[in-house]
């Protein structure tokens, strides 16, 4: 494996030697590596002229478009920080970001240029066309100094929720970023190279598209084909299209994906291996995705697998067989324990909270040393980053997912944990995405079910009997709710925050 203690760019150019074959695709555009090398080395020199410096920050409020790939690794050439942004945001949303960062210049594109422009707070504006390869508004420069790194210099300022749950800006490292690479390949085998093409629907101001999706993929000279935005019809042909082997999704992508008539026969078949996060994956999804692109003649996979931003999104991964409930195990070179609340380290089994040690960890939160303190568990000498999630591990290292720590119910108290609930609902056929909600009737706290769609009467009964059948009275849910929609974050996970403002609190009678 490589050197992880580098810059972004460097790891990148050096981790296989670049052949001229296809580094990224964007709807009719594309650029081979060469190509790529001397717009990374022209902009970069642009954006010396237009005086950013080593340390800088430079704001992308971008989608998935070509720019924001040569843009990344140009910041990294001279040694600044990309801050990586929702280009659909607030204004609210964009001017705090713009306030707490205080970036040296703002690229946007010509979707969010109008609404964003004034909120840039003297910062250097330059627009991306969404349709069209281009910069308007960058210097032309004469030439920059390569910025050497050892990794340890800031690369990239992700927003998040923080494992808190509060929104946090997340520090990570070039070697953080890097070390994400290395584990993954050392996983997963060096096994790939320019005959792959990794989709890259998953946008670029989440870590997982932008440092699996583009930075691993261009480390292993696949070809990024970038989506700005998910649509499944639209989807599903650039799979056909551009013989996609390789795709990051989320769990209700694929439900989307399977739900089509097109999405079946030789127009999949090159399918290889698909990289579920975000979200909990069904032993039901699973089987239904593998036997479609069976019966289509193909042998792909899917690999669901965990990660928070603070460790670079990815960090436990399934390396063959899905075991249903898990989430994998963890990748070459980190770390796990389950802990308690009192930091003992649990047993087998033993239900408590993930802490992940290793080189992928964040550097900290943004301008919030407190916050960072109260994230970071120093065990033996070593850092671990609380993840805020409950699981269990059984004797192989296979993690279990069991749900937020924070969403932990107490029932006469008993801990109850909603995903116990939540899976046992799922076994019944007419129910699919489902939430378990606490909530208080004159302080006395139930249990509510959330079901996504339209239900009857009937099977509400169902539900409610179905669970008390198969778990401990605690586990049963006072009510079942159905709700026409579920609430979504950013990047297509149930917005759970939403749904407890909503159906959590307190009642009377």
């Amino acid at each position: 494996m490589s050197n992880i203690h580098t810059s972004l760019y460097d790891f990148m150019l050096h981790f296989h030697e670049k052949h001229n074959s296809v580094a990224v695709i964007r709807g009719r555009k594309s650029m081979r590596f060469d190509k790529l090398l001397k717009e990374i080395d022209r902009v970069a020199a642009s954006l010396e002229a237009m005086g950013v410096k080593k340390g800088d920050n430079v704001m992308l409020a971008l989608p998935n478009i070509l720019q924001c790939v040569v843009l990344v690794y140009a910041i990294s050439r001279i040694g600044a920080v990309a801050s990586m942004i929702h280009p659909l945001w607030s204004t609210d949303e964009f001017d705090g970001a713009v306030k707490k960062l205080r970036p040296k210049i703002v690229f946007l594109s010509d979707v969010n240029l109008k609404k964003f422009k004034g909120s840039c707070h003297g910062a250097k504006v330059v627009m991306c066309p969404y349709l069209f390869y281009g910069f308007v508004g960058l210097k032309r420069g004469k030439g920059f100094t390569p910025f050497t790194g050892d990794g340890e210099e800031a690369m990239f300022y992700l927003q998040s929720g923080g494992t808190a749950g509060s929104p946090k800006t997340i520090v990570l490292s070039s070697r953080a970023v890097n070390a994400m690479v290395n584990n993954l390949i050392s996983t997963l085998g060096d096994r790939f190279d320019e005959k792959n093409r990794m989709l890259t629907v998953m946008p670029m101001f989440h870590g997982f598209g932008l440092c699996i999706g583009v930075h691993a993929s261009l480390c292993l000279n696949m070809t990024s084909v970038l989506m700005a935005r998910f649509d499944a019809k639209k989807v599903a042909k650039e799979i056909s299209k551009r013989r996609i082997t390789n795709i990051l999704a989320v769990p209700r992508m694929i439900s989307k994906l399977l739900a089509l008539d097109s999405f079946y026969g030789d127009k999949i078949s090159s399918i290889e291996e698909v990289y579920v996060g975000g979200d909990s994956v069904s032993d039901a999804l699973v089987h239904e995705f593998e036997n479609r692109i069976a019966s289509s003649g193909g042998k792909a996979k899917i690999l669901p697998g965990y990660g928070l931003t603070e460790t670079v999104t990815v960090c436990a991964l399934t390396r063959d067989k899905f075991t249903e409930g898990s989430i994998g195990q963890m990748l070459e070179g980190m770390k796990a324990k389950v802990i308690d609340d009192d930091g003992n380290v649990l047993g087998v089994g033993e239900r408590g909270e993930l802490v992940i040690a290793g080189e992928q960890l964040m550097s900290g939160y943004f301008g919030d040393e407190q916050a960072t303190k109260d994230v970071m568990l120093d065990m033996d000498g070593e850092q671990w980053v609380k993840t805020g999630d409950l699981v269990s591990m059984d004797e192989d290292g296979r993690i279990f997912f069991l749900g937020r720590k924070k969403r932990l119910i107490k029932i006469s108290g008993m801990n109850v944990f909603p995903s116990d609930i939540e899976s046992k609902a799922q076994e019944l056929d007419f129910v699919h995405e489902c939430v378990a909600v606490e909530f208080h009737i004159d302080g006395k706290p139930f249990i509510r079910l959330l079901v996504e769609g339209d239900l009857t009467e009937a099977q509400k009964d169902e539900i409610i009997e179905y669970i008390k059948r198969h778990l401990s009275h605690w586990n049963t849910p006072r009510e079942v709710v159905a709700v026409p929609a579920f609430p979504r974050t950013q990047i297509g996970k149930v917005d759970v925050k939403k749904l407890l403002e909503t159906y959590g609190g307190d009642q009377q009678k």
